[in-house]
């Protein structure tokens, strides 16, 4: 990429906020979650196109539309969407008829994810639980439960992220106090799990509330790594003053190797989706000066950890035993950050890795990458 000639190309306006995003197999479609309670289709093919507004609507849900995924099938492929209603739907993408409607959670749903085979879709709610879905018939395959009801002091918490590994065998969950769980998706059991603080605050005096908490995720190309990002420590309650920031986690011992953050920016990351083409992490989301977008230069090398040999030649040692005690490292990951029209709340990287779609608050827009 050319971070100097990234730059928007292309917008569709909306009265509202789009908060999902997803795209059909062959990247001509977009479809757009709306706080309308609509999903909004747009297509890409036609060049042509001045209106600049969706081809279509489709309206079934009675809340916000807050999470989107494509299902490839053999006859083409279905769209799953994800409402506060609680809901799963799924769409025929051609006709934007329903084809099928479950109650997925006790709670807002918040976010799902597609496995990559399209065999299953995982989802999160604000009931705490991870639910695993056979993607052909809606059915339930696994229910599962981990994260805290409350957050330490006693309040409301949610379950804001799911993200599966490029392979689909592993998925990860994220909540409101800054825990991450990683699960076995066959097995449907949890196997790590580990805290992210500084994505967390507590005002005990002002507010009494709980602020912040994990609000994007994802897992390397590799599946080794695992990318969380939120807001940082919140000094100004009620302007939600803190620093857009973003640790990288190995997630199997676990340890943090790197942390990064959106210079200075004082915002969230709503979503964070390593680069298909050169591994680069990308993040967007917005805060008191508008929106953002970040790219971070991971570097094969940042993210390797300790070499084998040095590895070998303190195990055992009272140095690896203090190591093991001590802070994980706090690597500063080098960043391109590019202001935007307004907060982003998702996007995609198309296949060729030339283009990003962002939707978020008033639009969804189209940039060029710079390739």
């Amino acid at each position: 990429m050319d971070i100097n000639q990234i730059k928007p190309h292309r917008k569709f306006d909306h009265d509202g906020t789009f908060y999902s995003l997803c795209a059909d197999c062959c990247g001509v479609r977009l479809f757009a979650g709306s706080s309308d309670y609509g999903v909004h289709v747009f297509d890409l093919a036609d060049a042509k196109d001045d209106s600049k507004q969706p081809v279509a609507r489709w309206a079934q849900h009675d809340n916000y539309v807050s999470a989107l995924g494509f299902v490839e099938t053999a006859g083409g492929g279905q769209v799953v969407s994800g409402s506060f209603d609680r809901h799963l739907i799924w769409w025929n993408p051609d006709t934007g008829e329903p084809l099928r409607q479950v109650e997925a959670h006790g709670g807002w749903l918040r976010d799902l994810v597609v496995f990559p085979d399209s065999s299953r879709l995982a989802s999160v709610g604000d009931d705490m639980r991870l639910k695993i879905w056979d993607s052909a018939n809606g059915e339930l395959v696994h229910d599962l439960a981990g994260h805290a009801a409350q957050t330490p002091q006693g309040h409301v918490t949610a379950l804001y992220e799911v993200a599966v590994t490029p392979d689909g065998k592993h998925l990860a969950t994220a909540d409101r106090h800054g825990e991450v769980r990683v699960w076995e998706a066959d097995a449907g059991k949890s196997i790590q799990a580990f805290q992210v603080p500084i994505l967390y605050t507590y005002d005990p005096r002002q507010r009494k509330r709980s602020i912040g908490g994990i609000r994007s995720l994802a897992f390397s190309p590799d599946g080794r790594h695992l990318a969380v990002g939120g807001i940082g420590q919140v000094g100004n309650v009620d302007g939600l003053a803190g620093r857009a920031t973003v640790e990288i986690w190995d997630w199997q011992k676990p340890a943090r190797l790197a942390q990064a953050e959106a210079e200075e920016h004082q915002g969230i990351v709503n979503h964070l989706a390593f680069h298909p083409k050169n591994g680069w992490l990308l993040g967007a989301g917005g805060g008191s000066d508008a929106g953002f977008l970040a790219i971070w230069e991971t570097g094969s090398a940042l993210l390797a950890g300790p070499s084998a040999e040095r590895a070998d030649a303190t195990a055992g040692s009272p140095q690896a035993d203090n190591a093991e005690k001590a802070d994980p490292p706090s690597i500063a990951l080098p960043v391109h950050r590019i202001k935007a029209d307004g907060h982003v709340h998702q996007f995609l990287v198309s296949a060729s890795g030339r283009e990003l779609y962002a939707a978020g608050h008033g639009k969804l827009e189209i940039w060029d990458l710079g390739e």
